[in-house]
């Protein structure tokens, strides 16, 4: 089901509970999912419903996931909420995780530039002064 927002044209696609599909979706408008899917998401906007699972990765400018999502998950603005479950890496440029999300896998920012390793700020010439512990120190 495809609707239509008449004042912006913009339009966005509804996958509905009780619905599987199985092969990959790939989508120039929004997508919202309360069924299964199976197979890779690759869609502007993203919102997972509850009870909605997802197998494979997802691709989104922007996504909200409260279901089940077995995958990668690459975003620029990413909310987990409180009923998602997540067994995949995440790569994001902005990620808020509510109280109970529930995800397992790494975490990597999607960052514009990369630092500049060659550049250091520290005086690799100093030496530093050694540590000395006495009986009475305890190290952590």
């Amino acid at each position: 089901m495809a609707r239509s927002n008449g004042s912006s044209g913009s339009s966005f696609s509804i996958i509905g509970d009780g619905i599987t599909i199985t092969g990959n979706i790939e989508s120039k408008v929004d997508l919202h999912i309360d069924g299964d899917v199976i197979g890779d998401v690759h869609c502007l906007s993203l919102v997972q419903g509850p009870s909605s699972k997802i197998q494979g990765a997802i691709k989104a400018q922007n996504a909200s996931l409260s279901g089940s999502v077995e995958g990668s998950i690459d975003a620029g603005d990413l909310a987990i909420s409180s009923s998602a479950r997540i067994g995949g890496d995440v790569t994001y440029e902005n990620v808020t995780i509510e109280q109970g999300g529930h995800v397992d896998g790494k975490f990597k920012h999607r960052s514009m530039s990369s630092p500049n390793l060659a550049k250091s700020t520290v005086d690799k010439s100093a030496r530093a002064i050694p540590l000395e512990l006495t009986d009475g120190d305890k190290a952590a």
